[in-house]
């Protein structure tokens, strides 16, 4: 498989990701499995020719597969599991690589990118999913060309952009259950004869998933892509969106109650059970939850790229911008969280790729990013609150260099290397309140008829005197209950800095097969947190091998990839609630232990009829935990967790998971599609779509307690499409989750009465009908 510089267009859907992808006649009039271009390598190259793991999956894929958010593109990528935490806060694991995202203090371990941009907050991964021309999920770590903060690998978003000399659009409606209801439409415009404008939008809305109507949609999207052709060797692109979510937000449910019910939170029967659990520390029964949650999130950016054509190669220059404004209250963690939150980042990208001429291809390049944020978050527990407020800064600076040499036109070595540093700097201070009830403490009654604290971010007059000094003990409620306040603040900076690096071999068997083996290493850099301990945390690294072959066999009607990895995680960045010293609750991250991964992952695509196309995707993960131990302070007892503990010792629970699994890393996943078409001569053709996925039991929340363990299960869906002969009409009629599958994303138990399990469930069964046309 030689190598080639491609012009970037896909051709086709997917390679063995669950979406079946139409075959088509080449120059011989034979049928043979269409071409996918990718651009994971920061070169446009045949899927085929890419020396790594990487699924594609094309904008009519992600319409067909019903993607409309970040959620459900783990539907469709097997090795993918995102889940939501709360309100915009969702988490991303790749192969069982990730971690518990909720704060502006911690980033996320896979890269998400949206032509070319880093999102450096995961709650930035919201209203891209329109008018997408596909989306590159590149598994392992990509620390050479991607850098920091992808340890778990990469998610690439590449949307539809302006193209000369073309006047051309499309609208969309998509009308189903729940009354949903999507308008999407685009029209390209050709300006002048060198420059064109593209503009796409749209707006959807739907009830609520949940019997409390959580788990609504209301979004409102536009973006606008504008390319000129500045001359026979300079190209000029730029792309700007907004989105804006409104609505109630996620919703969640109790464990205890049926999930095939999806009772709300807010639901009366969720009441009773919230009403009947009891905290010990404060000494009272948790209140219900009040039902004043919102939804009032803005996002949007402008960015360029410019490309210039040299002899030695094409220079680009990549300058972006991107505010998001959050302003939410959710109670979907078990919870109230009440956020109000400014992040900025700016960013420049210039990198060299070669032409591919000779037998020397390099990509050289430099990134700097510097991100600001303002943030202003009320955790409401009842039995504890947090009014925090965090202002972190970071500097990013980046250069990197890859190098691929022919030795042969069949054998060719890579190396490439990249070097780091983030000058990270924090300003955090909180107010904390613990409602303590001495009585119980001394064996007396409860005090069971306090009050229960509004969500606001605005710190009550109870806990801070005039000057807005803290009040260490004041009296709260009416049943003798008191509130042990405290106040930390602290402002710090810290230097980070990392070499990456990646190693390879790449062998052509023959035109048709490519065999590779890679070391490549990730790291994603430490920081802070608000605690009264140890307020920072350490980076964590991954070294990763890999084994792959990709191949076309039976005159490119069958198609067979694979892929062996052993991944070595180390000091691994764990985000979760604990006790402070004080009894307090914090949200903390922690480096703890090492983990591996290994395993085996098969794709395989085959033309079984020159309408028929079937695929199948097939990953096995051996993972552990192999060193896993952390602390927690003897304040309440034992602590709650399905791994061992130990002492308490010095005032410290030992707390070891090691030999364990870890959370959102199933053994098993498959996917499989098959789709078939069937001419109705010259009014067009009638297709047939129908798409499994199996996922083995996996942990759900950080515990590992037996409660949060959720079962095997099948998720499948079908589509049945009629497109005209002429192309300009399409109408089709879908069903997802045909068996109404309820299955548990995230759990986490309440901070405060850890027998309260809430948890976050999938889509249920949807179905309804789209009617699109082109011009």
């Amino acid at each position: 498989m030689k190598k080639s510089s491609i012009a970037v267009s896909v051709l086709a859907i997917s390679s063995g990701v669950g979406v079946s992808a139409a075959a088509y006649a080449d120059s011989d009039n034979k049928f043979v499995l269409e071409e996918v271009v990718v651009t994971a390598q920061k070169r446009a190259e045949s899927l085929q020719d890419a020396a790594l793991a990487v699924s594609a999956v094309s904008g009519q894929g992600l319409e067909d597969a019903g993607v409309t958010d970040v959620t459900s593109l783990g539907s469709i990528v097997p090795s993918l599991q995102i889940s939501n935490a709360y309100g915009p806060s969702n988490n991303f694991y790749l192969r069982g690589v990730g971690n518990f995202v909720t704060n502006a203090l911690t980033d996320g371990a896979i890269a998400f990118n949206v032509d070319g941009i880093n999102y450096a907050r995961p709650t930035s991964a919201q209203g891209v999913f329109f008018d997408l021309d596909r989306i590159e999920v590149l598994k392992g770590p990509q620390g050479t060309l991607y850098g920091k903060n992808a340890t778990g690998g990469a998610i690439n978003v590449i949307t539809k952009q302006a193209e000369l000399g073309e006047l051309s659009g499309y609208g969309t409606l998509e009308l189903a259950n729940y009354n949903a209801k999507k308008l999407t439409g685009a029209i390209n415009v050709p300006v002048t004869e060198d420059s064109a404008l593209r503009v796409a939008a749209q707006t959807a809305s739907r009830d609520g998933f949940y019997s409390d109507d959580r788990g609504d949609l209301d979004t409102d999207a536009i973006r606008i892509s504008y390319l000129n052709q500045l001359s026979d060797t300079v190209t000029l692109k730029v792309n700007a969106d907004y989105f804006q979510e409104g609505g109630n937000g996620p919703g969640a449910t109790y464990k205890v109650l049926d999930a095939d019910d999806r009772i709300g939170l807010f639901d009366p029967r969720a009441d009773a059970v919230i009403g009947s659990t009891f905290v010990f520390l404060s000494g009272e029964f948790l209140q219900p939850l009040p039902a004043d949650d919102y939804y009032d999130n803005n996002f949007g950016g402008i960015s360029a790229q410019l490309d210039w054509d040299l002899d030695i190669g094409t220079l680009t220059f990549m300058p972006a911008y991107r505010k998001s404004e959050l302003d939410f209250r959710t109670y979907s963690s078990g919870f109230g969280i009440t956020q109000r939150e400014t992040d900025e980042q700016t960013s420049l990208e210039v990198r060299l790729v070669s032409d591919s001429d000779g037998p020397l291809d390099y990509i050289v390049g430099a990134f700097y990013m510097k991100e600001s944020i303002e943030a202003r978050i009320n955790y409401n527990q009842q039995g504890w609150a947090s009014f925090a407020n965090f202002q972190p800064e970071t500097d990013s600076y980046a250069a990197f260099v890859r190098l691929t040499y022919s030795l042969t036109d069949q054998f060719r070595l890579t190396g490439a290397v990249r070097y780091t540093m983030d000058d990270k700097s924090a300003d955090i201070g909180a107010y904390n309140t613990l409602l303590i009830c001495p009585s119980i403490l001394g064996g007396g009654p409860a005090c069971i008829d306090g009050e229960m604290l509004e969500s606001s971010l605005t710190v009550p007059d109870a806990l801070v005197d005039t000057d807005g000094n803290p009040i260490p003990v004041v009296p709260y409620g009416s049943a003798g209950k008191i509130a042990q306040t405290s106040f930390n603040a602290f402002e710090t900076t810290k230097k980070f800095e990392k070499v990456t690096y990646r190693a390879g071999v790449e062998y052509d068997v023959n035109a048709d097969s490519l065999l590779y083996a890679t070391f490549e290493t990730g790291f994603k850099s430490g920081g802070f947190f608000q605690s009264i301990d140890d307020p920072s945390f350490e980076p964590e690294t991954i070294e990763a091998y890999t084994l792959g072959s990709k191949n076309r066999f039976l005159e490119d009607r069958l198609q067979l990839n694979m892929e062996a990895f052993h991944w070595s995680y180390k000091d691994q960045q764990i985000s979760h609630f604990r006790l402070n010293s004080a009894g307090g609750t914090e949200f903390v991250t922690e480096n703890i232990g090492e983990s591996k991964f290994k395993g085996l992952e098969v794709e395989l695509k085959a033309l079984l009829l020159e309408s028929t196309v079937f695929d199948l995707s097939v990953q096995y993960l051996d993972a552990e935990m192999t060193d896993f131990v952390y602390y927690n302070p003897d304040f309440l007892g034992v602590p709650v967790t399905g791994c061992d503990v130990s002492g308490p010792s010095a005032g410290l629970y030992g707390i070891d998971c090691s030999g364990r699994r870890p959370v959102q890393a199933p053994e098993w996943t498959y996917s499989a599609g098959i789709e078939h078409a069937i001419s109705l001569g010259d009014l067009g053709e009638l297709s047939l779509s129908l798409r499994t996925r199996y996922q083995s039991e996996i942990y759900t929340g950080l515990d590992l307690l037996p409660s949060q363990r959720e079962n095997s299960y099948f998720i499948s869906d079908a589509i049945v499409s009629f497109e005209s002969s002429d192309y300009r009409y399409r109408v089709s009629a879908f069903v997802n989750n045909l068996t109404d599958e309820s299955v548990m994303g995230f759990s986490q138990p309440h901070p405060r009465a850890s027998s309260l399990l809430k948890t976050n469930l999938g889509n249920p069964r949807t179905f309804g009908v789209r009617v699109g046309m082109n011009f």
